[in-house]
């Protein structure tokens, strides 16, 4: 159970939730910032390299969950939502800080009855300093007209509008996951899908909400920002990318959709398998995705759980 019960100014209590998995300092801060703004009713961690709560955090208010296994992103969402009732649950990879109001200006999109997922514009470092230099590089993400792969259209000014109406809500057809708030029905109804275990975890979910009647949408006076780092090596992301993409096309697109994504992993392995051959220093990648091509149709997840084994890649294969 959640051990946070601290009163929010808004009348909907929201919950945040980080997925951990590595260095615990960026979790630590996290959680410290998190905890900091006063708006979070619970600040729930899943840990998912199995670590315990570190020292740093005995005093604060918050929820430590260690799974029996690494459950992947989607599973540790949904886990650390269901150990806490909320109306609104707000996930965060741990790379990601977001202000007072940027809180309350995603708590307000929910005043609109059919929004069921919002997001925040997600900032990354333009350059090495990201104190004095950040980008906004994606606003409106939706889908490929070919091969249907989810992709992100650049915003044509880079401006953030501080007024807050309906009118200032951009649609979208999928919320990324670094920074996400769920209408609580969302979550209880419709849930994330942990069987991609790293990758497209947001997507999944912003499809079947829509297909549900929800809106997914962007909210331009709320502001969050991405360290740049990331968990995720190239190998890993090499794998994950054709097997996950597949697994979803399989899920929701046609066959002729499904034979051209194919076709498209191969024609990459191509460029892929030269690349190592010509950079012998950094670790292959043709490896990594040749499997991952593999199991996107030679494995089918059975239900919403990440498989034995995951992650089926990693650093040291």
């Amino acid at each position: 159970m959640c051990e946070g019960n601290q009163e929010t100014p808004a009348a909907r209590r929201v919950a945040a939730v980080i997925v951990h998995h590595g260095d615990p300092r960026r979790t630590i801060r996290a959680v410290l910032n998190h905890s900091r703004l006063g708006v979070f009713s619970d600040v729930i961690v899943i840990a998912n390299d199995l670590c315990q709560r570190p020292d740093d955090l005995k005093d604060i208010r918050c929820t430590w969950l260690v799974p029996s296994r690494n459950i992947g992103f989607g599973g540790a969402c949904q886990l650390g939502a269901i150990n806490c009732r909320a109306d609104v649950y707000a996930f965060f990879n741990a790379h990601v800080t977001i202000d007072k109001p940027s809180v309350d200006y995603c708590m307000a999109a929910f005043d609109i009855p059919n929004i069921g997922i919002a997001s925040p514009y997600l900032y990354h470092p333009r350059s090495g300093n990201p104190v004095v230099d950040w980008k906004y590089t994606h606003c409106t993400r939706t889908y490929s007209r070919v091969l249907r792969l989810p992709v992100q259209v650049p915003l044509k000014e880079n401006r953030v509008d501080h007024k807050m109406n309906p009118a200032d809500l951009l649609d979208n057809d999928w919320a990324t996951g670094g920074a996400i708030f769920c209408r609580g029905e969302v979550i209880r109804d419709i849930g994330w899908d942990g069987s991609y275990f790293l990758g497209l975890e947001d997507v999944d979910i912003s499809m079947r909400a829509k297909k549900s009647g929800w809106r997914i949408v962007v909210v331009p006076s709320a502001t969050a920002f991405h360290t740049g780092e990331s968990t995720r090596t190239t190998p890993i992301a090499s794998y994950y990318a054709p097997r996950n993409n597949l697994w979803f096309a399989r899920k929701y697109r046609d066959r002729r959709v499904q034979t051209l994504l194919t076709a498209y992993f191969l024609l990459r392995l191509c460029r892929v398998a030269v690349a190592d051959m010509l950079k012998k220093r950094r670790p292959p990648h043709a490896r990594p995705a040749t499997r991952g091509i593999l199991d996107g149709w030679l494995l089918r997840p059975d239900g919403t759980e990440a498989l034995l084994g995951e992650p089926m890649w990693s650093n040291e294969r």
